[in-house]
């Protein structure tokens, strides 16, 4: 039942519950925070490197400095991937208008969305585009419905599923062959309009109303590959009767698992307006809280060896040694993420196009992206 109330100007505002917006949206942000503290951790990061067979009269007296190597690569784009799976994570729900509508309205369509970290490695100007850094890019499709609940309430849900067994796309280059895959994506979204929806400019601009939500995301990924690697290990020192730093190149093969899990509990507050009801503008402000990982799993071996003119004028085979090295690393991404919500809807009677996008607050710098297609009745 709405209440009413009166300021003192005399004109009346409407609210259908007894909470006012901000008290709802803090209690909401203040259970997202409270759920976060309890999901703590830490990245692991581990490389072990194991050189053997070297060649007469040849030794590498810091071996350290290879796994430091290989190290440094996953160190710096693990955290790049990690946050993007956050940030990929929240999307799937591009909703244009405050409510659904009272039971049995409901609504089902479909949506790609992406969450997207680095993007300054595009930029010539900066760093991130020469550091070896890579741009964190997570796609995540999904299929999403609704149904109003009555009361101001309506719930929205999304669902991806695929595995190797359902689609195999037959990937297989010179350096990567697809193993196996297995991906989930799911979600729901409980929404209450506390503020309704109020014209004023009939046809030409109309307040949408303002809605608050909670809604809980989970994503799941396993992939592994394997196939042929080389990598440029930059300068090492090799022992061929001094010490000397040399590049040395690495040609092996190798497998690689690459899986992730990702929960997410976000709470928002959206505003929406109708401009000449063809479209509808929303914007509005999120709390999310991330609990997962990724994890990088890298086995290899193969031969070590360099091209360096005084290591040839030494061995002109080139060869150093063979190597053998086990890489696991695991990353988590920010634990709390505050975003800015902007997105417009159009309207086509039933048929509603609808696009988005959420930068995080904490950086601005990390962004996703959301583009839908739904049929609403």
């Amino acid at each position: 039942m709405s209440l009413m109330a009166q300021n003192k100007t005399g004109e009346c505002y409407k609210s259908k519950g007894p909470l006012p917006l901000a008290w709802a949206v803090f209690q909401i942000s203040l259970l997202c925070v409270f759920v976060c503290l309890f999901m703590y951790g830490s990245a692991q990061a581990k490389t072990s490197i194991d050189i053997g067979s070297l060649v007469p009269g040849v030794s590498i007296p810091s071996q350290k400095e290879l796994e430091v190597s290989v190290q440094d690569k996953a160190d710096l784009n693990g955290p790049i991937v990690a946050d993007s799976l956050a940030m990929g994570n929240i999307t799937g729900y591009p909703i244009g208008k405050s409510t659904i509508g009272a039971f049995p309205h409901f609504q089902v369509g479909v949506a790609m969305g992406a969450g997207m970290t680095n993007m300054r490695y595009f930029d010539d100007s900066r760093p991130e585009s020469d550091n070896g850094s890579l741009p964190g890019i997570t796609p995540n499709p999904a299929l999403h419905f609704g149904v109003g609940l009555g009361g101001g309430f309506d719930i929205i849900g999304k669902y991806f599923s695929l595995t190797k067994a359902i689609l195999d796309p037959g990937l297989s280059t010179d350096i990567a062959r697809l193993s196996d895959y297995k991906l989930i994506s799911l979600g729901a979204k409980l929404r209450y309009n506390i503020v309704e929806k109020k014209k004023l400019l009939p046809f030409l601009f109309n307040f949408g109303g303002v809605t608050v939500s909670l809604g809980g995301d989970f994503m799941y990924g396993d992939i592994k590959v394997s196939g042929d690697y080389e990598a440029d290990f930059g300068d090492i020192t090799v022992d061929y009767g001094s010490a000397v730093p040399i590049r040395v190149d690495f040609d092996g093969d190798y497998q690689a698992r690459i899986l992730w899990s990702m929960f997410s509990l976000t709470a928002q507050a959206v505003a929406y307006f109708d401009i000449f009801y063809l479209f509808s503008f929303y914007t509005g402000f999120g709390l999310t809280g991330n609990y997962g990982y990724f994890k990088m799993e890298f086995d290899g071996d193969g031969l070590l060896s360099s091209d360096d003119p005084g290591y040839i004028g030494f061995r002109p085979d080139g060869q150093v040694g063979t190597l053998l090295f086990e890489s696991t690393n695991t990353y988590q991404p920010y634990y709390v993420i505050p975003t800015y919500l902007v997105g417009l809807e159009i309207n086509l009677w039933v048929l509603k196009v609808t696009g988005e996008t959420m930068v995080n607050l904490y950086n601005r710098k990390d962004v996703n992206a959301t583009v839908g297609v739904r049929f609403q009745f």
